[in-house]
């Protein structure tokens, strides 16, 4: 299994627009095996503190469920932050699967 991430952070009309992109670099289908609606997360951290959380407040299904990424395959989760203070801050998205790890970072400049 070779699962490869980036996260994509766009600041724009005074939001931040996340897209996390998860790719199946391997030569076999991989399966992810989630335990809700929730496929990712995304949270924003300035001097170790965390300031906002894609989850935080959301409800999401309780189901089994599961996606297939195919070899050179790739799978992308967006949302948006509405309203950050400005400043300098370090973004984290992981995939909600309890068995793959896979985590994106980037920076994020809001003025």
């Amino acid at each position: 299994m070779a699962l490869t991430s980036s996260l994509d952070a766009t600041v724009e009309d005074g939001a931040v627009r996340f897209t996390y992109a998860v790719t199946n670099d391997g030569e076999t289908p991989v399966e992810l095996s989630f335990r809700s609606g929730q496929s990712f997360d995304v949270w924003v951290e300035r001097d170790g503190d965390e300031r906002w959380r894609y989850s935080d407040g959301r409800m999401f299904t309780q189901a089994l469920r599961s996606e297939t990424l195919e070899p050179g395959e790739t799978t992308r989760y967006s949302t948006t932050w509405e309203d950050p203070a400005s400043g300098e801050y370090e973004a984290r998205a992981v995939l909600a699967c309890p068995d793959r790890s896979c985590e994106a970072t980037a920076p994020i400049s809001v003025g």
